[in-house]
């Protein structure tokens, strides 16, 4: 079996040593990488698992062209039994009960064959009042950030050579095939995970990069109003949540 992670990057040099140490359990992993201003493409280049694809988004972040770079990669012919995991740089997901994704081939390996897709249930975790400073040293991963509240599902686990294309967001799936009942991953959602990357990213690299036809479209209508101060309130307002994973 191969598991590949397909992912774009723009400026997470902050996120990405708990990318690639949380996806430790991944052959492969393939990265569309926008021109950062930080030490993106270095960390990622680093990796000998990882394919580098440089793209851009000309005109800021523009969820239609994003999808159809994800789609074109996972459309392409490959090896029989290979799943896809199509995430964002700030989703880190793992079979039910395995926080270091030690058990990710042997869990897919049980998956029926007419099951095809899977869906990750992600937490959204906060900084709590108790936690220590984020360490790339330490595993797993997840539970360095175990508290917040549930997000919802999202079907971006998937059989290779099935076709299937997902629509802007990652949320839905042309078509919309069944996902399996009987399996699903567990997930944490890193985007408020500490303040140290949380308002930078969510400003300068989100809400100042949302392209004309994203707005047009209504796509990441989130990350349109909040301020920073918006998102130091909120983040303030999470540090005695309890906990989820």
């Amino acid at each position: 079996m191969t598991i590949r992670v397909f992912c774009c990057f723009y400026n997470e040099a902050p996120l990405i040593p708990f990318f690639l140490r949380h996806y430790a359990y991944a052959d492969g992993i393939t990265a569309f990488v926008s021109r950062s201003v930080d030490d993106t493409r270095a960390l990622l280049a680093a990796d000998p698992r990882v394919t580098i694809i440089d793209a851009e988004m000309p005109d800021g972040i523009d969820d239609d062209l994003k999808i159809a770079w994800l789609n074109a990669a996972i459309a392409t012919p490959t090896a029989e039994d290979t799943w896809y995991l199509v995430v964002d740089a700030d989703e880190f997901i793992f079979p039910p009960g395995d926080p270091t994704g030690a058990s990710a081939r042997a869990y897919l390996a049980s998956v029926p064959p007419h099951d095809g897709v899977l869906t990750a249930k992600l937490a959204n975790v906060y900084r709590h009042a108790d936690d220590a400073d984020l360490d790339p040293a330490f595993a797993p991963v997840v539970l360095q950030r175990r508290h917040g509240t549930s997000q919802g599902q999202k079907p971006i686990v998937l059989r290779a050579n099935r076709g299937y294309q997902l629509l802007p967001g990652n949320h839905y799936i042309v078509g919309m095939p069944a996902p399996s009942t009987t399996h699903a991953f567990d997930g944490a959602h890193w985007a408020n995970a500490d303040p140290s990357f949380a308002v930078t990213r969510r400003i300068r690299d989100r809400k100042e990069r949302i392209s004309q036809a994203n707005r047009a479209k209504g796509h990441g209508w989130h990350h349109y109003k909040p301020t920073a101060d918006d998102i130091a309130a909120e983040l303030a307002a999470h540090l005695h949540d309890g906990a989820i994973l």
